[in-house]
């Protein structure tokens, strides 16, 4: 694979909190609400916190993009559309969705509270970033918290190359009685799109199996991925997760789905009409209390189970970042440089007196 693009080498240290009050100092200088802004900095701040790098700091000029086009309702109302029993439908109003996001999984756990079992439903959004936030705000309140959204086609049905279908994510929390929860956080293709960004900055090839180009045909090569198609998770199983998300999430709430999704960085003057469900549960009403103490077991029963090799003890959901979470707290944030020197060359070029320094 040739190519003209420079690697990235250099890294710049940023101070979390640091950070998070730069971004949200930027983001007011576009006339967002503060609370709203504090929500989208906390979002991209843990993602980077956590290793998840794709759903960062480097989403920051795309969704400045979008400010600057007016694309987000900077204002929005979440007014209820539908409402039941134990559940309810709101319109997320084109706000950022991160901010959409977080008020929705706020519903979810306010009518938990009361019911037990709660589910919302959110159309008119715009791209909600890592999943695993908002199911993780569930269970910092003793809740299991699920979160689901779809997203821009990206992956062809199965056997098919048609862009069809969103690589549709799904997140899990449940809460545990020590406060480290359990958390599934995936896409339902092999791994989220904007993976295939880190591997173009840096010029360096796919792994195999990753994407497909616009034929059909498996390539490494991560130009002719952004152009083609991510392949799903675990084949034919990974292509029906994506279709149910697109249903529940898309179809239900009454947002686009398939290919009807709009493209976050190719439409940056009009609104995405993703879809979002959040169900949150209450373990102590469904259950009882003991839930938190029998997980705490359960967790200690798959962690002391004999591994294949004794160098890599077996581990569970949200482990991993967990101990990014960790490491980066203590040592600091590790940002590509030109990352940082493409959103300040934005922020120049737009006449923003805002830098996001180390």
């Amino acid at each position: 694979m040739k190519s003209k693009r420079r690697k990235v080498l250099k890294k710049v240290i940023f101070q979390p909190q640091k950070l998070k009050e730069t971004i949200v100092k930027l983001l007011l200088g576009y006339g967002i609400h503060q609370s709203h802004a504090e929500v989208v900095s906390d979002v991209l701040i843990e993602a980077e916190l956590c290793g998840l790098n794709s759903h960062g700091i480097r989403t920051l000029t795309g969704h400045l993009k979008h400010l600057e086009a007016g694309g987000y309702n900077l204002k929005p109302q979440f007014g209820i559309i539908n409402s039941g029993g134990a559940f309810l439908v709101f319109d997320g109003d084109n706000a950022m969705g991160f901010v959409s996001a977080y008020h929705g999984m706020e519903l979810a756990i306010k009518g938990a509270e009361e019911k037990g079992i709660f589910t919302v439903f959110s159309r008119n959004n715009n791209t909600f970033g890592p999943g695993f936030y908002y199911s993780s705000l569930a269970a910092k309140k003793g809740f299991i918290g699920i979160a689901m959204s779809n997203s821009p086609a990206a992956m062809a049905p199965w056997k098919g190359k048609d862009k069809l279908l969103g690589t549709n994510p799904i997140s899990i929390a449940i809460p545990v009685s020590d406060g480290v929860p359990i958390v599934l956080d995936m896409a339902s293709s092999q791994v989220a799109k904007s993976r295939i960004n880190e591997f173009f900055m840096k010029d360096q090839p796919l792994p195999q199996g990753w994407a497909m180009d616009s034929q059909g045909h498996q390539t490494t090569d991560p130009e002719k991925a952004i152009n083609g198609l991510m392949m799903p998770m675990a084949e034919h199983k990974g292509y029906a997760i994506a279709m149910m998300i697109d249903i529940l999430a898309g179809v239900l709430s009454g947002s686009a789905y398939l290919n009807k999704v709009g493209k976050f960085y190719k439409e940056v003057s009009n609104g995405m009409k993703v879809g979002f469900l959040f169900v949150v549960i209450d373990p102590k009403q469904v259950f009882c209390e003991e839930f938190y103490d029998t997980m705490k077991q359960y967790r200690e029963i798959i962690k002391k189970s004999s591994p294949l090799d004794f160098n890599n003890p077996v581990r569970l959901p949200g482990d991993t970042k967990e101990d990014n979470r960790r490491k980066n707290t203590e040592n600091g944030l590790i940002i590509d440089q030109a990352i940082i020197d493409a959103i300040n060359g934005y922020l120049i070029m737009n006449g923003k007196e805002t830098r996001l320094e180390g």
